[in-house]
C-alpha cells in the first residue's frame, strides 16, 4: 500500500545537553513535522512513503529534502515556493522544567503560503492509495485549510483512505477562536475513514456532549461511539497519559464502530516527548493497513509510543522488531 501525507516540514533547533538558549551558542538542526514523523516511521517499518508539501528554493530546502530522502521518504511531491521554511526552537527540559518550544514564521513560510492550486493532487492521489491529512494544516493559514479541504475531498471522492488528526493547538488560533475551529473541522470530517483525537476535542472543539446519565465508565465510550457515527468514521484512536508519584504511564485506546479497546498502561521514561505521539499513529496506521485486529494494533502502537519517547528529536525511528522485542521481553535491557 503506498502511503502520503500532507503536511509541513519544520526545521527543529536544539540546544544540546538541556542547555537553555541563554547558556548556548549551539543549537542542533533537524527537518521534522507530523507527516515526517508518522511517515519516516513507517517507512521504517516497510511501508512505501511520500510526502505533500511544498519547501523554499533555496539551500535550506534542499537540504530538508535531503534530510527527508535519508528517513526513507519519497520527495517527489516535494514542490517548491517561497522563501521560507517554518522553525522552532526545542528548549529539552529537565525535572520539573518542562520543555520549552518556540515558533518561528510558520505562516509565512512554503508550506503556509500554498493552497490548493500549488498541489496537483488528482495526479498525486492517483497513485496513492492511503493519505494522512495534519489538523494543524487547518489552523495554520487560510491556503492551507484550502489545501487541506481540497486533498481530503478529492481523495474521497476517489475512493482513497483518508486519516485524521486533529491535533488542536489553541496557541495557532487565537486570532480565531474555537467557533471559528469548530466550523473547519467540521468541514473536514464527513471525508475522513481514521481519526486520532481525544475527549477534549469533542467536546471543547466539536461542542459534544457527555451523557451524564451513564456510568464515568461508559461516558467516553458513548461521546466516541455517537462521534463516529455522525461522520461514519471507521476508527477512532488516541492516547490516556496518567502519573503515579513520579512515574508517568502511557495507555492506548481503539475504536471501531462496535467495539472499544485499551493497552495495559505502559510506563515512560522521558528523553524526548516531541513527536512521540507521532510514533502511536503510526502504530495505529500500520494495524489498519495490514488488517490486524484492534487489541493488536493497539498494543503495538503503545509499545512504539513507549520507545518513541526514548530516542532524541522527533522522528521516531522504530523498527518491527524493535517494538516487538519491548512487548515480549520488557526486562531485557542488553542486546549483543
Amino acid at each position: 500500500m503506498k502511503i502520503a501525507a500532507f503536511g509541513e516540514i519544520m526545521m527543529r533547533l536544539t540546544p544540546p545537553e538541556y542547555l537553555m538558549l541563554e547558556q548556548t551558542k549551539e543549537l542542533r538542526l533537524d527537518f521534522t513535522g507530523t507527516g515526517v514523523n508518522i511517515l519516516s516511521n513507517l517507512a521504517h517499518f516497510g511501508c512505501q512513503t511520500s510526502l505533500i508539501t511544498n519547501l523554499p528554493d533555496n539551500r535550506i530546502g534542499e537540504a530538508a529534502k535531503a534530510s527527508i530522502r535519508q528517513l526513507g521518504i519519497q520527495d517527489h511531491w516535494i514542490g517548491t515556493t517561497g522563501d521560507h521554511i517554518g522553525s522552532y526552537f526545542a528548549e529539552m527540559g529537565f525535572g520539573p522544567r518542562p520543555t520549552q518550544v518556540t515558533y518561528q514564521n510558520r505562516r509565512n513560510s512554503s508550506f503556509g503560503m500554498s493552497d490548493g492550486s500549488n498541489y496537483d493532487f488528482d495526479t498525486i492521489l492517483d497513485e496513492i492509495d492511503f493519505v494522512h491529512i495534519c489538523g494543524i494544516s487547518l489552523s495554520l493559514t487560510e491556503q492551507t485549510r484550502d489545501a487541506a479541504f481540497v486533498l481530503a475531498k478529492k481523495a474521497h471522492t476517489k475512493g482513497k483512505k483518508v486519516c485524521f488528526d486533529f491535533n488542536f493547538r489553541p496557541s495557532l488560533n487565537e486570532a480565531h477562536g474555537v467557533a471559528f475551529m469548530k466550523e473547519q473541522y467540521e468541514k473536514m470530517l464527513p471525508y475522513c475513514d481514521y481519526v486520532f483525537g481525544s475527549a477534549r476535542d469533542l467536546t471543547d472543539l466539536l461542542g459534544m456532549s457527555i451523557d451524564e446519565s451513564l456510568g464515568l465508565s461508559s461516558q467516553f465510550e458513548d461521546l466516541v461511539h455517537r462521534f463516529m457515527l455522525k461522520y461514519q468514521i471507521k476508527n477512532f484512536a488516541g492516547t490516556i497519559r496518567q502519573s503515579d508519584q513520579d512515574k508517568h504511564y502511557l495507555t492506548g485506546f481503539l475504536f471501531d464502530s462496535e467495539h472499544y479497546v485499551k493497552s495495559a498502561p505502559r510506563e515512560i521514561i522521558n528523553l524526548d516527548r516531541i513527536g512521540a505521539g507521532d510514533g502511536y499513529a503510526s502504530g495505529i496506521l500500520l494495524g489498519i493497513i495490514e488488517n490486524w485486529t484492534l487489541i493488536e494494533t493497539v498494543d503495538f502502537a503503545t509499545a512504539n509510543g513507549v520507545l518513541a519517547h526514548t530516542i532524541q528529536g522527533d522522528v521516531p525511528l522504530t523498527t518491527r522488531k524493535q517494538v516487538r522485542h519491548l512487548m515480549e521481553q520488557p526486562t531485557v535491557d542488553l542486546i549483543r
